[in-house]
């Protein structure tokens, strides 16, 4: 049996404009100034199946790829699945649904899995958080969950796992978009309160990865730290530390990355500044997160040595970056 109940309604998200957007850049942000986000539900499934990582019922032999995939999956594989009914199975007597092939990476684990886990426990409170097995090997899994306190459940994917009474939510927001109410209410819980104002600049650097570097990041260094910015490599922390070290922060400086989410633990009204691969209009996750976060956002277009922003190194403008900061320091980011 399936059961679905509404925990948020529809609504359209009115976003600000970047305060530095100047009227040639338009373009890169005006389609999402005023998006729609749509309803958040959480749906119960009672005699569910988890069969790799997908939901199935056997009652009316159905798969529910929506609440487990975000790309489509080929009759081929799914019935491959139905293999797993012929070897031994486990069995619980409730979990949560929260994840999708996508939620293992640190952004979507965040503003994607975490959000959806926030709306069910509205919903129904808290039970064990069922997870694929390779998750106990992300420790901002566990953390972040050892945190909203919640326990997980790791199951083997190699067998069925039945579960009695399943609960799930649908994505509480197209990929690179927010409800606004669910992602503060996770600052919320995730974040410490600190009582004082916070006054930490950071700059997040790439060099330690393997792509989205800057190829002149030693030119800029110096601009960074005449301005007061501390230089940071988020791989080298945990999860917590990471958290304490943005609840202090009131200027982030990063470019495009997962180490820009980090804005999620920042006090609202901090400023980002997101160095941007030039001409891309397709990649607004983080304008639209400061938005939601009441951040101030500004940006700063770049040449990259690829139009593909995810695999990009970009050169930057050192003095256009310089008189970017200089406009961040004379503005005050919204409240």
């Amino acid at each position: 049996m399936k059961l679905t109940s509404t925990v948020h309604s529809s609504h359209i998200s009115q976003r600000k404009e970047p305060v530095n957007l100047l009227k040639e850049d338009l373009s890169l942000f005006e389609h999402e100034l005023s998006v729609e986000i749509n309803a958040t539900n959480v749906t119960k499934f009672e005699g569910a199946s988890i069969l790799k990582e997908t939901i199935f019922t056997s009652g009316n032999l159905q798969f529910y790829k929506s609440f487990s995939h975000v790309f489509p999956l080929k009759n081929k594989k799914l019935a491959k699945k139905l293999l797993l009914f012929l070897l031994p199975f486990h069995k619980i007597e409730a979990g949560i649904w929260i994840t999708d092939e996508r939620s293992p990476e640190y952004f979507h684990w965040l503003t994607d899995a975490l959000p959806r886990l926030l709306a069910v426990q509205e919903y129904i409170g808290k039970k064990p958080v069922i997870l694929p097995a390779s998750y106990q090997n992300i420790s901002y899994v566990q953390q972040s969950l050892e945190l909203l306190n919640f326990e997980p459940y790791y199951y083997n994917r190699k067998y069925r796992l039945a579960v009695k009474n399943l609960y799930t939510a649908n994505h509480t927001a197209e990929s690179g978009n927010y409800n606004q109410k669910i992602i503060n209410n996770l600052r919320e819980k995730l974040s410490p309160d600190k009582g004082t104002p916070p006054q930490r600049k950071i700059f997040v650097s790439r060099q330690k990865a393997l792509k989205r570097r800057i190829e002149n990041e030693a030119d800029i260094i110096p601009v960074l730290l005449t301005y007061g910015y501390e230089i940071h490599y988020f791989e080298d922390y945990d999860f917590q530390k990471q958290i304490m070290i943005m609840s202090e922060t009131k200027s982030l400086i990063g470019l495009h990355g997962a180490g820009l989410a980090n804005m999620l633990f920042m006090q609202s009204g901090g400023t980002i500044l997101e160095l941007r691969n030039q001409g891309d209009s397709h990649n607004n996750c983080y304008f639209s997160m400061a938005a939601a976060l009441g951040h101030g956002y500004f940006y700063h277009l770049n040449k990259g040595n690829t139009e593909d922003t995810n695999k990009v190194d970009i050169t930057v403008d050192v003095q256009a970056l310089t008189r970017t900061i200089q406009l961040m320091e004379k503005e005050v980011a919204p409240m």
